[in-house]
Protein backbone atom coordinates (compact mmCIF):
# COMPACT_ATOMS: atom_id res chain seq x y z
CA UNK A 1 0.00 0.00 0.00
CA UNK A 2 1.37 3.58 -0.86
CA UNK A 3 1.38 6.91 0.47
CA UNK A 4 -0.41 7.97 -1.83
CA UNK A 5 -2.65 6.55 -4.96
CA UNK A 6 -1.89 6.80 -8.57
CA UNK A 7 -5.02 4.98 -10.57
CA UNK A 8 -6.21 8.20 -12.36
CA UNK A 9 -2.41 8.63 -13.69
CA UNK A 10 -1.73 7.32 -17.84
CA UNK A 11 0.79 7.55 -20.00
CA UNK A 12 1.78 6.25 -23.51
CA UNK A 13 2.92 2.81 -24.48
CA UNK A 14 5.48 1.92 -26.96
CA UNK A 15 6.27 4.36 -29.75
CA UNK A 16 3.06 4.29 -32.33
CA UNK A 17 1.02 2.32 -29.38
CA UNK A 18 -3.13 4.10 -28.66
CA UNK A 19 -2.92 1.88 -25.05
CA UNK A 20 -3.13 4.15 -22.01
CA UNK A 21 -2.71 1.49 -19.32
CA UNK A 22 -3.84 2.08 -16.34
CA UNK A 23 -1.28 2.19 -12.25
CA UNK A 24 -1.36 -1.15 -10.91
CA UNK A 25 0.66 -2.38 -7.74
CA UNK A 26 3.33 -4.15 -9.01
CA UNK A 27 3.19 -8.38 -9.19
CA UNK A 28 6.15 -10.99 -8.91
CA UNK A 29 3.76 -13.17 -10.98
CA UNK A 30 3.02 -10.91 -13.95
CA UNK A 31 4.77 -9.93 -16.75
CA UNK A 32 4.23 -6.74 -18.46
CA UNK A 33 4.69 -5.03 -21.47
CA UNK A 34 6.21 -1.58 -22.74
CA UNK A 35 4.95 1.25 -21.42
CA UNK A 36 2.76 -0.37 -18.34
CA UNK A 37 3.34 1.61 -15.15
CA UNK A 38 3.26 0.04 -11.64
CA UNK A 39 3.60 1.34 -8.02
CA UNK A 40 5.64 -0.28 -5.58
CA UNK A 41 6.28 0.61 -2.19
CA UNK A 42 4.76 3.77 -3.38
CA UNK A 43 7.07 4.63 -6.29
CA UNK A 44 5.86 4.29 -9.84
CA UNK A 45 7.71 2.25 -12.52
CA UNK A 46 7.21 2.14 -16.35
CA UNK A 47 7.88 -0.65 -18.14
CA UNK A 48 10.39 -0.87 -20.95
CA UNK A 49 9.92 -3.08 -23.67
CA UNK A 50 8.54 -6.66 -21.97
CA UNK A 51 9.57 -7.29 -18.70
CA UNK A 52 9.35 -11.17 -17.58
CA UNK A 53 7.78 -11.84 -14.26
CA UNK A 54 9.71 -11.27 -10.87
CA UNK A 55 12.04 -8.99 -12.04
CA UNK A 56 11.98 -6.63 -8.80
CA UNK A 57 11.42 -2.60 -9.89
CA UNK A 58 13.80 -1.18 -7.58
CA UNK A 59 16.58 -3.76 -8.07
CA UNK A 60 16.79 -3.75 -12.34
CA UNK A 61 16.61 0.09 -11.84
CA UNK A 62 19.96 0.14 -10.12
CA UNK A 63 21.67 -3.44 -11.00
CA UNK A 64 19.92 -3.97 -14.92
CA UNK A 65 19.82 -7.58 -16.00
CA UNK A 66 21.18 -6.13 -19.29
CA UNK A 67 23.71 -3.37 -18.62
CA UNK A 68 22.66 0.26 -19.58
CA UNK A 69 19.18 -1.08 -20.56
CA UNK A 70 16.76 -1.26 -17.54
CA UNK A 71 13.41 -2.89 -18.16
CA UNK A 72 11.81 -0.71 -15.19
CA UNK A 73 12.23 3.24 -15.27
CA UNK A 74 11.73 5.11 -12.20
CA UNK A 75 8.84 7.58 -12.99
CA UNK A 76 7.88 8.82 -9.47
CA UNK A 77 9.14 8.22 -6.18
CA UNK A 78 7.06 7.76 -3.34
CA UNK A 79 7.10 6.04 0.21
CA UNK A 80 4.91 2.83 1.52
CA UNK A 81 2.63 2.87 4.01
CA UNK A 82 4.73 2.22 7.50
CA UNK A 83 4.63 -1.16 9.02
CA UNK A 84 6.14 -2.85 11.53
CA UNK A 85 10.13 -3.70 10.94
CA UNK A 86 10.41 -8.00 10.71
CA UNK A 87 13.74 -9.68 10.83
CA UNK A 88 12.01 -12.37 7.98
CA UNK A 89 11.10 -9.65 5.26
CA UNK A 90 12.97 -9.00 2.54
CA UNK A 91 12.52 -5.03 2.07
CA UNK A 92 13.30 -3.08 -0.93
CA UNK A 93 13.70 0.84 -1.86
CA UNK A 94 11.11 3.62 -0.38
CA UNK A 95 10.16 0.96 1.96
CA UNK A 96 9.14 2.44 5.37
CA UNK A 97 9.32 0.57 8.91
CA UNK A 98 8.55 1.10 12.38
CA UNK A 99 11.76 -0.17 14.51
CA UNK A 100 12.09 1.08 18.29
CA UNK A 101 10.38 3.99 18.25
CA UNK A 102 11.98 5.08 14.83
CA UNK A 103 10.13 5.60 11.59
CA UNK A 104 13.18 4.90 8.76
CA UNK A 105 12.28 4.24 4.68
CA UNK A 106 14.98 2.25 2.76
CA UNK A 107 17.16 4.50 0.35
CA UNK A 108 18.53 1.75 -1.62
CA UNK A 109 17.54 -1.33 -4.07
CA UNK A 110 17.37 -3.72 -1.35
CA UNK A 111 19.55 -4.97 1.53
CA UNK A 112 20.37 -8.81 3.26
CA UNK A 113 17.43 -10.53 4.89
CA UNK A 114 17.47 -9.07 8.84
CA UNK A 115 19.89 -5.51 8.78
CA UNK A 116 17.85 -3.91 11.11
CA UNK A 117 17.42 -0.18 10.50
CA UNK A 118 19.82 1.05 13.66
CA UNK A 119 22.51 -1.26 12.16
CA UNK A 120 22.79 0.57 8.75
CA UNK A 121 22.74 3.77 6.75
CA UNK A 122 20.66 2.54 4.15
CA UNK A 123 18.02 2.81 6.56
CA UNK A 124 16.98 6.65 7.07
CA UNK A 125 15.78 7.82 10.00
CA UNK A 126 12.21 9.53 9.07
CA UNK A 127 11.49 10.51 12.29
CA UNK A 128 11.14 9.66 16.23
CA UNK A 129 8.35 8.54 18.38
CA UNK A 130 8.57 8.26 21.73
CA UNK A 131 8.19 4.59 22.64
CA UNK A 132 5.92 2.51 24.40
CA UNK A 133 8.45 1.84 27.37
CA UNK A 134 9.26 5.58 27.27
CA UNK A 135 5.93 6.34 27.72
CA UNK A 136 5.07 4.59 30.89
CA UNK A 137 4.27 6.49 33.92
CA UNK A 138 6.44 6.23 36.82
CA UNK A 139 5.17 7.16 39.90
CA UNK A 140 7.35 7.15 44.27
CA UNK A 141 5.94 3.19 44.48
CA UNK A 142 8.56 2.43 41.88
CA UNK A 143 10.98 3.72 44.05
CA UNK A 144 13.13 1.34 46.31
CA UNK A 145 16.46 0.60 47.85
CA UNK A 146 16.82 4.16 49.84
CA UNK A 147 19.83 4.70 51.78
CA UNK A 148 19.78 5.04 54.93
CA UNK A 149 18.60 8.34 56.65
CA UNK A 150 16.99 9.22 53.20
CA UNK A 151 13.82 9.06 51.55
CA UNK A 152 12.67 9.96 48.06
CA UNK A 153 9.68 10.69 45.96
CA UNK A 154 8.51 11.01 42.36
CA UNK A 155 7.33 14.61 42.03
CA UNK A 156 5.81 16.66 39.24
CA UNK A 157 6.14 20.19 39.18
CA UNK A 158 4.39 21.27 35.67
CA UNK A 159 0.78 19.39 34.09
CA UNK A 160 3.25 16.55 32.48
CA UNK A 161 2.68 13.31 34.10
CA UNK A 162 6.28 11.97 35.31
CA UNK A 163 6.99 8.96 32.69
CA UNK A 164 10.25 6.79 31.95
CA UNK A 165 11.43 9.24 29.25
CA UNK A 166 11.51 12.64 31.97
CA UNK A 167 10.62 12.40 35.34
CA UNK A 168 12.08 14.28 38.58
CA UNK A 169 13.10 12.75 42.06
CA UNK A 170 13.37 14.34 45.08
CA UNK A 171 15.15 13.27 47.75
CA UNK A 172 15.25 13.54 51.61
CA UNK A 173 18.39 13.33 53.78
CA UNK A 174 18.00 13.70 57.36
CA UNK A 175 21.66 12.89 58.51
CA UNK A 176 24.87 12.80 56.33
CA UNK A 177 25.29 9.95 54.01
CA UNK A 178 28.19 8.56 52.79
CA UNK A 179 29.35 8.32 48.98
CA UNK A 180 26.78 5.27 47.83
CA UNK A 181 23.75 4.32 46.31
CA UNK A 182 21.23 6.51 46.96
CA UNK A 183 17.96 4.75 45.33
CA UNK A 184 17.10 2.61 42.68
CA UNK A 185 14.15 2.97 40.16
CA UNK A 186 12.63 0.19 38.56
CA UNK A 187 10.57 0.80 35.32
CA UNK A 188 7.71 -0.04 34.49
CA UNK A 189 8.71 -1.18 30.96
CA UNK A 190 12.00 -2.63 30.79
CA UNK A 191 13.94 -1.18 27.67
CA UNK A 192 15.32 -3.26 25.06
CA UNK A 193 19.16 -3.18 25.48
CA UNK A 194 19.49 -3.35 21.84
CA UNK A 195 18.09 0.21 21.91
CA UNK A 196 20.87 1.40 24.24
CA UNK A 197 18.54 3.43 26.26
CA UNK A 198 21.13 6.67 27.54
CA UNK A 199 20.27 7.54 31.17
CA UNK A 200 21.20 10.91 32.32
CA UNK A 201 20.54 13.14 35.42
CA UNK A 202 19.96 16.74 35.71
CA UNK A 203 20.54 18.38 39.56
CA UNK A 204 18.35 21.36 40.27
CA UNK A 205 20.62 23.00 42.27
CA UNK A 206 24.30 23.45 42.94
CA UNK A 207 24.03 21.77 46.03
CA UNK A 208 23.10 18.42 44.39
CA UNK A 209 25.71 19.26 41.65
CA UNK A 210 28.64 18.80 43.83
CA UNK A 211 27.63 15.36 44.95
CA UNK A 212 28.59 13.58 42.10
CA UNK A 213 25.65 11.87 40.71
CA UNK A 214 25.99 8.58 38.80
CA UNK A 215 23.75 6.57 37.03
CA UNK A 216 23.79 2.87 36.30
CA UNK A 217 21.67 1.28 34.59
CA UNK A 218 20.17 -2.12 36.00
CA UNK A 219 20.09 -5.07 33.56
CA UNK A 220 18.67 -8.37 33.27
CA UNK A 221 19.09 -10.39 30.01
CA UNK A 222 18.32 -8.34 27.55
CA UNK A 223 16.23 -5.78 29.33
CA UNK A 224 17.41 -2.50 31.02
CA UNK A 225 14.59 -2.92 33.97
CA UNK A 226 15.66 0.28 35.86
CA UNK A 227 18.51 2.59 37.54
CA UNK A 228 20.34 2.73 40.28
CA UNK A 229 21.20 6.94 41.21
CA UNK A 230 24.47 7.14 43.57
CA UNK A 231 25.87 10.31 44.81
CA UNK A 232 29.93 9.79 44.77
CA UNK A 233 30.67 12.52 47.28
CA UNK A 234 27.93 12.13 49.32
CA UNK A 235 24.56 13.73 50.94
CA UNK A 236 24.63 16.41 53.63
CA UNK A 237 21.14 16.82 55.10
CA UNK A 238 18.86 18.62 53.22
CA UNK A 239 16.05 17.99 50.52
CA UNK A 240 17.41 17.65 47.12
CA UNK A 241 15.27 17.15 43.26
CA UNK A 242 16.93 15.83 40.53
CA UNK A 243 15.55 15.51 36.83
CA UNK A 244 15.92 12.23 35.29
CA UNK A 245 15.92 12.02 30.85
CA UNK A 246 15.57 8.18 29.41
CA UNK A 247 16.02 7.81 26.06
CA UNK A 248 16.39 4.97 23.39
CA UNK A 249 19.15 5.45 21.00
CA UNK A 250 17.22 4.82 18.30
CA UNK A 251 19.22 6.93 16.00
CA UNK A 252 22.67 5.65 16.19
CA UNK A 253 23.97 3.18 13.60
CA UNK A 254 26.90 0.71 14.50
Amino acid sequence: MSIFTADNVVVSGATGSTSQPRVAEWSSNTAYSDGQIVTFNGSQYVARGGVGAGVVPPVEVSSPLTPGAPRWILACRGRSLPTAYNDNTTYYADQVVTFLGGVYILDAPTLPVGTRPTRDKRWTRLSETLTDAESEKVTSADLSGFATNATAAIVSNTDEDPRIRHHRVRVTVSALIPPGPLFTLRFPRPLATEARPQIAIQPEDNFSASMLLTVTANVSGNQVTGYTLSAQGGVQTGTYEFGVFVKEQIDQVK
